[in-house]
């Protein structure tokens, strides 16, 4: 492995291997999500498994200075930053078309919910949900009318897409009649970061945190689909039910600016025994996750929840919303509860807080259940439909000329 520091790296001449280029433009240290992080972990792991293989990663901004780069990895920076409809459509149908010519690309895989319609080759689409067609209100109207108006044609043009859920694949087909065998399901992986903590790790976190007590933790960028409104609601209501004195600890940034309900969050965080620690780094969000009490996952839509399986794979417990994928993802190692009733999320809080022998049960359920996600499968099984989308239209060509 190699640093990358200062200079793009310059593309070898073709050898006859395989050239796949992957979009991670969401990769953006202190800055990403869910998608940035599954672009950053499935990158990583396909160059990493294999070597034979010539990967270029595509950036639209200068590339995360101090990552570790295979030697098997071309970096590109790709003009301009792709962060607005306009944008996207001058990245995606201009500037990513005219560098996949150039480095002559077998296929383009882009894990960002956007692809091409432009690319010279065949280009394989993770959508991760489609959010934007159930609750288009969730999202700035000119974000929301892009991806309605788009995805059904990204889909049409893929060589394949891929998903992270049985419930988003089938949410997909419901919405878009897509071919199912045309529609694949790789799921999110989980960091070897998250572990159970010791007491005496525990201990720090929570002295840094909470004043040394257990708390609650809500995990995830501040919008409304979060449902962060009827979280905080929830918590008053267990505060004031119960005698423990649980603080509520929110980790995440505002992903859309939205005023009125940053002000409303502002108002509840007053009210009570509220911490919102802003931003989390994976090292941060793994020692504060390992610490809580229980993670309340209460979303309202989700195609996945890396969240709770994190939980899991730390050892702590889970409350989480019995809609969308998040049922899938879980199991039977959370405790689940109506995220549009404040009485059920309460009932699920004080139920836990109150039965040692079912945090004991769950605990151990939820080790179990995260060892079922990993990072390394996922890559294997994403090489496994790039290589058949390459393959594919090798034959495709060979056949018509």
């Amino acid at each position: 492995m190699r640093k990358f520091a200062a200079n793009l790296v310059k593309m070898n001449e073709s050898t006859g291997r395989p050239v796949v280029a992957i979009n991670t433009r969401h990769w953006i240290p202190g800055k990403m999500e869910g998608v940035g992080r599954f672009e950053m972990n499935i990158a990583v792991q396909l160059s990493l498994q294999h070597p034979e293989v010539d990967f270029h990663w595509l950036f639209d901004r200068k590339p995360p200075k101090d990552i570790e780069v295979p030697a098997n990895v071309t970096l590109h920076s790709v003009f301009p930053k792709a962060r607005h409809p306009i944008l996207y459509s001058y990245w995606y149908e201009y500037a990513v078309p005219k560098l996949l010519k150039k480095i002559n690309a077998d296929v383009f895989f882009s894990p960002d919910n956007i692809s091409s319609l432009s690319a010279n080759c065949p280009c394989i689409t993770v959508i991760h949900d489609i959010n934007f067609a159930h609750r288009p209100n969730d999202l700035p109207t000119r974000f929301a009318n892009f991806y309605r108006k788009q995805t059904p044609l990204y889909i049409k043009n893929a060589a394949a897409v891929i998903t992270v859920s049985e419930y988003s694949k089938q949410d997909i087909i419901d919405q878009y009649s897509i071919q199912e065998s045309k529609l694949f399901v790789v799921s999110n992986g989980v960091s070897p970061l998250f572990k159970p903590l010791g007491n005496s790790e525990i201990a720090k976190t929570r002295n840094n945190i909470s004043g040394g007590k257990p708390y609650f933790f809500v995990l995830g960028s501040i919008h409304p689909r979060k449902n962060l409104k009827r979280t905080i609601e929830a918590y008053h209501l267990f505060r004031e039910r119960t005698s423990f004195d649980f603080p509520l600890v929110i980790g995440g940034r505002p992903l859309w600016q939205d005023s009125n309900f940053t002000k409303t969050l502002e108002i509840d965080r007053k009210k009570g025994d509220i911490i919102f620690t802003g931003y989390l780094d994976d090292l941060e969000v793994a020692n504060v996750m390992g610490s809580a009490f229980a993670l309340l996952f209460l979303s309202l839509f989700e195609g996945f929840g890396v969240p709770v399986i994190e939980a899991f794979a730390s050892g702590v417990p889970v409350i989480a919303s019995n809609t969308t994928s998040i049922p899938e993802i879980a199991d039977d190692a959370s405790v689940f509860a109506n995220p549009t009733s404040i009485n059920s999320i309460v009932e699920a809080m004080v139920d836990l807080a109150n039965d040692n022998s079912k945090i004991e049960l769950i605990k151990v359920k939820g080790l179990e259940r995260a060892r079922y996600f990993s990072w390394e499968k996922s890559a294997q099984k994403t090489w496994e439909i790039i290589e058949s989308v390459i393959s594919g239209n090798k034959k495709h060509y060979s056949s018509t000329n």
